[in-house]
């Protein structure tokens, strides 16, 4: 496996983050008007919960080096990064348009 890439991991947070804005958004907005169920409102916002946690999470995800390296410094592997970056976009998916 190879190590992550600090380019790419900053490219994918900037991406969550455009598609977490459009999710806030639309929340906003459905509070705003009244539109929507409690289960839909409450699931936009347990989303919008989750994928700030994963925002905070890699954020603070150093890549020193090499993969060694950055699987001895951090707490989580790069497989965990990468399954977190993969459910932040299926998460966001609705709002990739």
């Amino acid at each position: 496996m190879q190590a992550l890439d600090q380019t790419q991991l900053n490219t994918d947070i900037g991406i969550i983050q455009l598609l977490h804005s459009r999710l806030g958004e639309d929340l906003a907005k459905s509070l705003s008007y009244g539109t929507g169920t409690f289960i839909y409102l409450s699931t936009l916002n347990n989303k919008n919960i989750l994928v700030s946690k994963y925002i905070e999470i890699l954020y603070r995800y150093q890549i020193i080096g090499d993969y060694i390296s950055t699987e001895r410094y951090n707490v989580l592997t790069v497989q965990d990064i990468q399954n977190i970056i993969d459910d932040a976009y299926r998460k966001l998916e609705k709002y990739n348009t």
